[in-house]
């Protein structure tokens, strides 16, 4: 059941500190309607306005290194950076060429993953769970400390616990049949249920920690009999949520909901209360459309006003693309959306965000 695989692929240049990681799918030639194809990280200026990438990595698309994941879903391409700031994480499909064998991913014998990307360029796949018949899993995000653990977010038991070195097998979580995306805040592990997802648990969306049978907080999770614990609860009717945010006091939360678009929650006490939704405006013609929110999100609270970053689920047809990075000052519930980068193609599409890694040591590494 357990593959680990380790890829080395240096390219020129390096990610810059401070700027913009956005998981891409597409290279404007295979239809996303295939359900496979390549995927790339760009990097943006945070602070450009309509701008081409000004460095890509290129994950292997052949090999047994390969990872990649479902363009069409609407659920998949998490992107979060790790713990120590040293890597970057998505979730996957990997172990065969890419459209070795068509059809959903997710129904195909084909082991889920994770790759990781430094700030030389260079890609780690660990491929951590073969193909089970029986379930049709999704891997959708991932999170990582940049030692060696990864926590990951799915449904039908995707939402896991996995060590490349320890080969303790993977440990899924069962409270959590469900999951959107997980991040690492603070040293802390955060979950996201969306609304559709919580009924089968009958749980509430928002986001959620874990904690043992007593209530205490377990920070990074590894016991199988942990517990669930609501953070911050989405307000309806903005429960179709994908990426999430917290402040260094954890008392400003920021969740995006794939129709509605960005969802601010303050906290007073032990309370917390939506302040306000900040809808985006579309470039495409409501008919054509594919929706009207945000799914990958990620926040710059080091200045007065947070600045968001999201990426949009606009597209053409039945799936995201011709999609957008964009900047939100948050100043009100009427901020200006500025778009940072357009996707060029209807073949292509911006997924996970985050900021880029940072220069480091980091163990995330073939045992």
């Amino acid at each position: 059941m357990l593959l680990v695989a380790l890829v080395g692929q240096a390219q020129d240049g390096h990610f810059l500190p401070g700027q913009l990681a956005v998981l891409r799918t597409g290279n404007g030639a295979v239809d996303p309607q295939l359900k496979q194809a390549p995927v790339f990280i760009d990097q943006f200026d945070p602070a450009a306005v309509n701008t081409a990438p000004t460095y890509t990595v290129a994950i292997p698309t052949n090999g047994p290194d390969t990872l990649f994941f479902n363009a069409h879903a609407a659920t998949e391409g998490v992107l979060t950076r790790s713990a120590n700031h040293r890597l970057l994480v998505f979730a996957g499909y990997g172990g065969v060429n890419l459209l070795e064998k068509k059809g959903t991913p997710s129904l195909l014998e084909i082991p889920r993953g994770f790759a990781t990307v430094d700030a030389a360029g260079t890609v780690h796949t660990f491929l951590y769970k073969a193909h089970d018949l029986s379930e049709k899993v999704n891997p959708r995000g991932a999170a990582t400390d940049g030692t060696n653990n990864f926590w990951a977010a799915g449904n039908a038991g995707g939402t896991l616990y996995y060590n490349s070195t320890n080969g303790a097998g993977t440990l899924q979580f069962e409270p959590f049949q469900n999951s959107r995306a997980a991040k690492i805040i603070g040293d802390v592990l955060y979950i996201t249920l969306n609304g559709p997802d919580g009924i089968a648990t009958d749980e509430p969306a928002g986001i959620y920690r874990f904690v043992d049978k007593a209530g205490s907080l377990l920070p990074l999770p590894r016991q199988k009999d942990a517990v669930i614990d609501l953070v911050v609860p989405a307000t309806a009717p903005y429960t179709k949520i994908v990426g999430l945010d917290l402040n260094p006091d954890k008392n400003i939360a920021y969740l995006s909901d794939t129709v509605a678009g960005i969802q601010k929650y303050t906290r007073t006490g032990n309370a917390w209360k939506l302040a306000y939704n900040i809808a985006i405006p579309q470039n495409i013609p409501a008919p054509l459309n594919h929706a009207t929110g945000c799914f990958g999100l990620v926040v710059d609270f080091s200045g007065v006003a947070p600045v968001i970053f999201a990426t949009t689920t606009e597209g053409y047809g039945r799936t995201v693309n011709s999609n957008r990075v964009v900047r939100i000052v948050d100043t009100s519930s009427a901020a200006v959306v500025t778009t940072v980068a357009q996707c060029p193609s209807v073949s292509m599409a911006y997924r996970g965000i985050d900021f880029t890694p940072e220069f480091g040591n980091s163990s995330a590494s073939k045992p």
